[in-house]
Formats: structure tokens, sequence, C-alpha cells
């Protein structure tokens, strides 16, 4: 008889288990077993694509099964070799304690790892000083630095490209011959979801985690969730980032990253709101905010 009971046939039900640590519980514990990790009540833990629960000193995501997900395997894989690569930069980030899979009703691929203690970004800016702020800004940008370098290739493969056409068939061929001017580096070790939910600020270091949405990509795609959601607009984050971050012009930066994203055309939009959309007035835009 399988340890899991529940049917998993379309994603939504998926996302329907993914805080049942009730539904989970008989894999976990045999899991856990496995591992001869010792066992304690789950908690579950809020994630977009994993099924992740606190159990004692550790944490645990379960990646969905192939049925609904194809590439579950190379998520997987992305959150393993994150865990991993970060450990051997020496940046902070949970430590990898085990990775595998169980056969069950489902296939389930898993990762343990001990996470990191501390607040996220978002929670520590909303008390922190300015120094403050601007001294984990140039602790972001010295690990971006580290981070963002060659890797082999590994994880999910880059989502389509959004149709550019939407915003106008004048910006489309603008967009294609600005970026064959600035050619981009496409094998880079990118996180994927730099928000401020997902860097940490502990005692000791600054952290990051959440790593199976990280992929081989320019780097200059990381800097848009990290300057528009996780910065969201705080002078002083972004002057200490500006201070260490390694490039020789952070706005072009920033605009491939805009163009080179699947979510490009939805981000302009929302910068340019109303408009029509013009790389000059993209260009104009992203100086005003960086400035």
């Amino acid at each position: 008889m399988d340890d899991f009971q529940q049917q998993i046939n379309v994603w939504s039900d998926w996302q329907g288990l993914q805080t049942n640590a009730l539904a989970f519980e008989p894999v976990l514990q045999k899991i856990y077993a496995s591992e001869n990790e010792p066992y304690k009540t789950p908690e579950p833990v809020a994630d977009q694509f994993a099924a992740r629960f606190t159990i004692g000193p550790t944490e645990i995501a379960i990646f969905p099964p192939s049925a609904v997900m194809a590439e579950t395997r190379a998520y997987y894989q992305a959150e393993r070799f994150g865990l991993t690569r970060m450990a051997r930069l020496k940046l902070g980030a949970p430590r990898l304690l085990h990775a595998g899979f169980v056969f069950d009703k489902y296939q389930f691929y898993y990762v343990i790892y001990r996470p990191l203690q501390g607040i996220t970004l978002t929670e520590f800016c909303a008390t922190a000083k300015p120094l403050a702020k601007s001294t984990l800004g140039r602790q972001i940008g010295t690990m971006l630095t580290q981070l963002n370098t060659e890797v082999a290739t590994f994880g999910p493969e880059s989502q389509p490209v959004d149709d550019w056409q939407v915003l106008g068939n004048d910006f489309a061929a603008e967009r294609e011959a600005w970026l064959a001017q600035h050619p981009v580096t496409p094998n880079q070790f990118v996180h994927g979801n730099l928000t401020g939910d997902n860097l940490i600020v502990t005692s000791g270091e600054l952290g990051l985690q959440r790593f199976s949405t990280a992929h081989q990509a320019a780097k200059q795609t990381e800097l848009v969730p990290l300057i528009f959601d996780a910065f969201n607009g705080d002078a002083e984050l972004l002057t200490g980032f500006k201070a260490t971050y390694l490039t020789s012009d952070l706005a072009t930066d920033l605009m491939l990253g805009l163009l080179l994203r699947a979510d490009g055309p939805q981000r302009i939009q929302a910068l340019l709101p109303a408009q029509t959309v013009t790389l000059a007035a993209l260009q104009q835009k992203i100086a005003t905010l960086l400035s």
C-alpha cells in the first residue's frame, strides 16, 4: 500500500496539496528514516513550486511528480546544484544535507537542508537604518558578482520569451537591433527569483535561498527582480549595490535584463504605462530609477 494517498492529476491538484502536512507526513517519515534524520512534526512553508516543510532544525523540499510537471527533475537538480555551488563559493545559503528520490504512488524528488536563520530582506528594510541598508546593498553587490559567473549546463530550460509585438512592431524591431549591438554571455548562473523574500539577513552574513528556479542565462536578467522587486525603490540599498556590483554600465545591464527576460514585455508595460513604448523612453526611465 502506498504511503501517499492523494491523487495528483493536474497542476491545481498539486497546488492544493503543497502545504498539506497531513497528506505528506507518511512520505516524510519514510524519507527521514531512510536518511537517518530525526523526525519531528512537519510545518508547511509557502513556496510557489515545491512542497516545503520545516522538520525540527531541517527543511525539506519535495518536488511535484512528472505527471504534472515534466521538468520536475531539472528543478530538483537546480535546487541541489544551487546549494552545492553556494557552499563551494563560500556564500551564505542553506546547508545541503541530503538529496534523492522516493518511489511511492508517485516518484518524488526531494532535497533536505538546514535553513538559514534570519529575516528576509523585506522584513529587514522595514525597520533598518539607512547605513545598515546601504551596507547590505554592498554585500548583495559583492555576492552577485561572485555568483553570476559561467557554469556548465544545468536546471530547467529557459522560459519562452513573451511576444514582443505586444509593445508594437517598431519597438520589437528596435529591440532586435539594440540586442545585436550588445552581446551577452548566455551561460551564467542565475538564481532566477531574487525577491525580498529569498534574500535572507542573518546575524553574520547575507544569505540566499530557494534555488529551484536557478538556470543558465545572461547575468543581466538577474538584475530585474533584484532592483524592481527586492529593492523596490529603496535608495540606500541601490546606492550600496552600485558601489560593489562589478559592471561598466548598470543602466545598460538593466536594459539588457528587461529585453532578454521572458516577462520583459509585461515589466516594460508596467514601467511605461499608458504611453508609446520606445527604447529611448525605456532608457530614460531606467536612468531616472538608477539616479
